[in-house]
Order: C-alpha cells, then structure tokens, then sequence
C-alpha cells in the first residue's frame, strides 16, 4: 500500500495538493493543518479520495483520505491535552483494511511547545496501546530527529525513512528545506519498500510543507507494492 503524509498548510494551494496526491495514487493520506471544509472537498475531489475522518479546528487539524479501495472499518478522533494558551489539537485515527491488511492509521501534528509535545507523545502511545493493529502514522511533529518525540516514536516503530529512505528528507520549508520535520512512522511488523519526499516544482508552491510518500507491505510480503 501506498501512504503519503502531507501538512498542506491550511489549504495554501488546494488545486495543487490535489494534482500532486492525484499523480502518487495512494492508498491513504494522513493530512495536517487542514483546510476549511470547502478547500479539503476541492483537495480530495482533485485527487478521486474520500474523507475517512477529520478532527480538530482549521490550521490545527487533521484527517485521513483513502481511495475507494480501502475499507473503513472504524474511526476515532484522539483528543490531545493542550494549554489554555495555545491552540488544541486532535488526532485523527482509522482502523482500515487494504489489499488483505489490517492497519491502524493515524494522522497527528504535534504542537510548537516541546513540553507539550512530549505530553501528547505518552497520551497518543497509551490510545494506541489498546488498538490490535499494527500502527502507521504520519505526523507533523514540529521537531526533527533525534529531538523527544521523534525519537521516542522511532524507539516503538520504524521511522520509515530511516528504513528506506532515499535522498534527504527534508520536508520544512516547501521552498528550500533545512529540516525533517514530517514523518512516517511504521510498526515493526511492517516492511518499508520505499519512503522519498517529493521535490517536483508544484510541491513548492502547493503548501510550506513537502509531502512524504512511503509504500509498505505486510508481514510475509516480500514483493514490491502496487501503485
């Protein structure tokens, strides 16, 4: 299967994000800094996916996209503990079934406090802990390797571009990036085929961020994804 995730900046260019999930094809897409309901149609009528779930408030939110041949088998939205002061943040969350896999999908950003975040990090491991599925998840985490978060996430799964990443995976700022700021991460039980981060001109101008595409397969599945 084949997951992108993308901070699409509040919508900066909706046309642009959907050309540029449309040529990828994935199976699913963990979405950050969600647009207005208006802008996120236009984005996911552009790229031929449907809206799983979406949770939290517009420049904070998130939302998971599939293609018509993912089937939904349950979604949730993770409330994430924030302080009166600063904006509040949901995860979005889906347990999916894709090409006779099981997944647990989850589409988070982490917020600009580093206390803050790694308080998030133990209340999104712990919801996660009662889920059965192996785990993805795509993730702004608004810090770089080997900051907390990252690396307490890359201490319980595979940081997909470590795995098998190609090129250097900066994803933060679109125009001439200098950090790795958005991930996959991936459960163990997982094979990483390929995890790259797009550089073709529109991404550019698309949002502030580029998109991260990683194909997967399933435990015992050693041939090449398709898409």
């Amino acid at each position: 299967m084949r997951l992108i995730s993308y901070n699409v900046s509040g919508g900066l260019d909706p046309a642009a994000v959907g050309r540029i999930l449309a040529a990828q094809q994935p199976d699913v897409v963990c979405l950050t800094e969600i647009p207005p309901a208006g802008r996120l149609r236009a984005i996911t009528r552009a790229a031929a996916l449907d809206i799983v779930v979406r949770a939290g408030r517009r420049g904070t939110g998130t939302a998971i996209l599939a293609s018509g041949s993912v089937r939904v088998r349950a979604t949730d939205l993770v409330p994430l503990t924030s302080p009166r002061d600063v904006p509040s943040r949901q995860a979005s969350h889906a347990i999916i079934g894709v090409a006779g896999l099981g997944l647990s999908v989850t589409a988070v950003q982490f917020g600009l406090r580093p206390e803050v975040r790694r308080t998030n990090l133990d209340e999104l491991l712990d919801y996660l802990d009662s889920i059965e599925q192996p785990s993805v998840i795509g993730a702004d985490l608004n810090e770089s390797i080997p900051s907390p978060v990252a690396a307490g996430l890359a201490a319980r799964l595979q940081d997909a571009h470590a795995v098998a990443g190609t090129g250097t995976g900066l994803t933060y700022p679109a125009s001439d990036p200098s950090t790795r700021q958005d991930f996959v991460f991936v459960d163990r039980s997982l094979t990483v085929h390929r995890a790259v981060v797009l550089t073709d001109p529109p991404v550019r101008a698309a949002s502030h961020h580029r998109p991260v595409v990683v194909d997967l397969a399933g435990p015992g599945d050693d041939g090449e994804p398709a898409g």
